[in-house]
């Protein structure tokens, strides 16, 4: 492991490493053989920890949350904490596997969610793909619309399979989106991408709701034409809206959460090292080229 850690703190911003602590037990990202993936240039995680962890570390941390929490439109009191790969241990929205988000800022008035994008696309849900293993191998647990439907794996009628499994996506949804959930639609609303944005959205609802703060969800992304989540944050089809218009998601480039923090330290060099890293960083993976 020793070689994979040297290989991961070689791919990490130095300060960020402090972040850490315990590198045997932090749930590092792997493939599906188990395999660590974050030593890899394009790891998202690894942007995430380049960047987020510096701010956990920083002297500075409450100055730039406050900040980060001004551009949501959410209260910014501190003092503020913030966790990496944070996971809903209280199981808020009912989940089998509770959500784990790739940062979170927690302060006396207000919550944010942080959903961390390098190259890859967002998830979908994992009720329209087929089953992998088992006794019900290659069966698709939702056809991909929300109507009433039943589960072929477990025989449970609903709409959307996972409020048949008790997960209280659509609990929340109604209030937050203004959807109906006795009413179908074709295709669901959250096809694609957009049931992991949905996922963070609910969450951070309900997670403000139980400690009764206020609460914002953003979506840090590298800011590179090309990359998926920077198409969609210019495009402007990634800021989920509310039933009275508001916009739910925040998106937020490195870049620009990194001028953020450099404006406002007393001492820039090391916002302005984390900066040339994180342009290195994102000029150096593949993307695509304009046109």
């Amino acid at each position: 492991m020793e070689r994979t850690y040297d290989a991961i703190k070689a791919n990490l911003f130095p300060a960020s490493h402090q972040a850490i602590g315990n590198w045997d037990k932090f749930p590092w990202h792997r493939d599906r053989s188990g395999t660590i993936q974050t030593y890899k240039l394009e790891s998202s995680q690894a942007l995430a920890i380049d960047v987020f962890g510096t701010i956990k570390v920083s002297a500075e941390r409450d100055r730039i949350l406050g900040a980060l929490a001004r551009e949501c439109g959410v209260p910014d009191r501190g003092p503020w904490r913030l966790e990496l790969e944070w996971v809903d241990k209280d199981r808020l929205l009912h989940e089998p596997r509770p959500t784990q988000v790739d940062a979170i800022a927690i302060g006396p008035e207000a919550v944010l969610v942080i959903e961390c994008k390098f190259t890859e696309l967002g998830g979908g849900c994992s009720q329209v793909k087929p089953i992998k293993t088992g006794a019900h191998r290659g069966v698709r647990q939702c056809n991909g619309n929300y109507v009433k439907q039943i589960n072929a794996a477990n025989g449970k009628e609903a709409n959307c399979a996972l409020t048949g499994k008790g997960v209280g996506y659509w609990d929340a949804i109604p209030k937050i989106y203004g959807l109906d959930a006795a009413q179908d639609y074709l295709p669901c609303p959250f096809k694609g991408e957009a049931y992991q944005w949905m996922r963070n959205v609910v969450l951070a609802n309900n997670l403000a709701a139980a400690r009764g703060v206020s609460s914002a969800v953003i979506a840090a992304y590298a800011d590179r034409q090309g990359l998926p989540t920077a198409e969609k944050a210019r495009s402007g089809i990634l800021g989920h809206r509310a039933l009275s218009g508001q916009v739910l998601i925040k998106p937020m480039s490195y870049q620009a959460i990194v001028a953020l923090a450099k404006s406002l330290s007393e001492c820039p060099q090391e916002w302005g090292a984390l900066a040339q890293w994180v342009e290195r960083k994102i000029d150096t993976v593949p993307h695509k080229s304009a046109g």
